[in-house]
Order: C-alpha cells, then structure tokens, then sequence
C-alpha cells in the first residue's frame, strides 16, 4: 500500500517536473516565433557549436579505435565537421542563407512527393485527401521560401524552429496531464 502511494507520490513529481519543462518550450517557442530573425541567428549558432562538438568527439574517437576499423575516416571527418562549425560560428549569416536554401528546396521536394504518394498509393484511403493538403502545403510554403529568397533567411528558422517548440510544448503538456489524470483517477 505504501508502495502505491510512493509511486504515484514520484510520477505526480516527475509530471510536475515535464509540465514546468512544457511550459518552457512554449514560452520559447513563442519567443521564437516574435522575434523569427534572432531565432535563426540562435539556432544557426547551435548548429555551429554541434558541428564543433561532433567533429572533436570524432577526432577523438578516431584515435581511440583501431588503425584498421576507420581511423582516417574518423579523422577527415571530424576535421570538417570542426572546419564546418567554425565556420557556421563566423559567418553565421551566410549559414542561414544556406539553410534557408536547403530548408525551401526540402519543403519543394517533400510537397511534391507527398502529393505524388497521396494520388499513387492513396495513402490513407479515404483520408487521402489529406495528405494530399498536407502536399500542396508543404509545396507552397517551399515555394513562398524560394521565391522570397534571400529575405526569407530572416524569418524561416526561427519561425520553423519556434513553431516546433511550441507543438512539442503542447503535446509534452497533453500528455503530462493525462498521466497525472490517469495516475489521480487509478488512486481514487
């Protein structure tokens, strides 16, 4: 009995802990979304970083294998990841072009072949209308991107990355009050 109630003491604890870190993400997400340009700024600076990171545990990596199981492979490309993230760090605007390039080229490509798959496979049977909106969405908004192109760099990943915060906020949020529903109710 007290083992129950220990239990469901530690998971409404936890929930409380995932709430607050919810909640967080909202609030950044949020931010994230007003103010879109030093967003992009911000998450093209951790990119910079994970680069770095990266590219030093696999150097390191490299000399802590075996000659025989990939030390050069290792080696070349923790060097470039390092050289990359160096110069995502120093020249953080042009970073963001690029991404933003990349980002409206993906979002082309994947409306494209979303809707290809909706129409082809019929993908979700009667739902397949569905995934053919979620094509042509994804379509235009890669479109909007490529043809607002350069100024889009200002606004895309931050808005992108905000709008992920935010969802995976409310989601983490959703499921954290139904556990701590479900936990409440099974005590009852």
């Amino acid at each position: 009995m007290t083992s129950d109630l220990s239990l469901e003491a530690n998971v409404k604890k936890s929930m409380t802990w995932v709430i607050i870190l919810s909640i967080g993400l909202m609030i950044l997400g949020v931010l994230a979304i007003l103010m879109p340009g030093l967003a992009s700024a911000f998450f093209t600076s951790v990119m910079g970083w994970l680069a770095i990171i990266s590219g030093v545990v696999m150097i390191v990596e490299s000399f802590q294998s075996k000659p025989v199981r990939g030390f050069w492979l290792n080696l070349v490309v923790g060097i470039f990841y390092v050289i990359a993230g160096i110069y995502i760090l120093f020249n953080v605007g042009a970073a963001m072009l690029a991404l933003t390039f990349a980002f409206g080229i993906l979002f082309i490509v994947e409306g494209i072949f979303t809707i290809i798959m909706a129409f082809t496979n019929r993908a979700g049977h009667r739902m397949a209308w569905l995934v053919a909106f979620n094509g042509v969405v994804t379509l235009i908004l890669g479109i909007m991107v490529i043809n607002r192109f350069p100024f889009s760099a200002l606004w895309l990943i931050g808005l992108y990355v905000g709008i992920g915060l935010l969802m995976r906020g409310i989601s983490l949020l959703v499921a954290a009050l139904a556990v701590r529903r479900a936990v409440t109710s099974s005590s009852l």
